[in-house]
C-alpha cells in the first residue's frame, strides 16, 4: 500500500512539475514577442507601409513607408531604416535604408525577401526633432 501512495505522489509532483514549466515557457515567449500592426500607430508618429509586388513573393521587393504626425501631416526629413525577419529563428536578418522620396514616403533601397514564408517588417527611425520610433508589422505568406 506504501508503495501505491509513494508513485501516485510521485506523479503528482510530476504533473505539478509539468505545469509549472509550461505556465514558464508561455511567460517567456509572451514576454520576448514581438509587437504586431497594432501598435504601427501609437504615440507621435503614423506609420504605414506597402510592400510591393503585392501578393509579396521571393525575390526583389520595394517597401514603401509613409510618416504621419497624428493630424496626418506627412513627416519629412526622417532617417528610416527596415529591417526583415522571418518569423522563426535561423536566418540572417534583411537590414536596408529607406531614403526620402516625398512629402514623408520613404523607399526602400535593395530589400530582398530571401525566403518564402511568413516575415516580421520592422521599421526604425528618428525624426527631425531627435525622437526616435520603432514599429512593426507581420507580412503573412512571402511566397517561394
Amino acid at each position: 500500500m506504501l508503495r501505491l501512495e509513494t508513485r501516485k505522489w510521485r506523479s503528482v509532483r510530476a504533473g505539478r512539475f509539468v505545469f509549472v514549466l509550461l505556465m514558464l515557457v508561455v511567460a517567456v515567449t509572451g514576454a520576448c514577442s514581438r509587437g504586431g500592426d497594432d501598435d504601427a500607430n501609437s504615440g507621435d508618429v503614423q506609420v504605414e507601409i506597402d510592400v510591393s509586388p503585392d501578393p509579396p513573393e521571393m525575390g526583389p521587393a520595394v517597401i514603401t513607408v509613409r510618416l504621419t504626425d497624428p493630424d496626418g501631416e506627412p513627416i519629412d526629413d526622417a532617417d528610416l531604416e527596415i529591417e526583415g525577419n522571418m518569423s522563426h529563428a535561423g536566418m540572417e536578418p534583411v537590414i536596408v535604408d529607406a531614403p526620402e522620396d516625398q512629402d514623408g514616403r520613404y523607399v526602400s533601397d535593395g530589400f530582398q525577401f530571401t525566403m518564402g514564408g511568413d516575415w516580421i517588417i520592422t521599421v526604425s527611425g528618428t525624426l527631425p526633432d531627435g525622437e526616435e520610433f520603432e514599429r512593426t508589422f507581420d507580412l503573412e505568406g512571402v511566397s517561394s
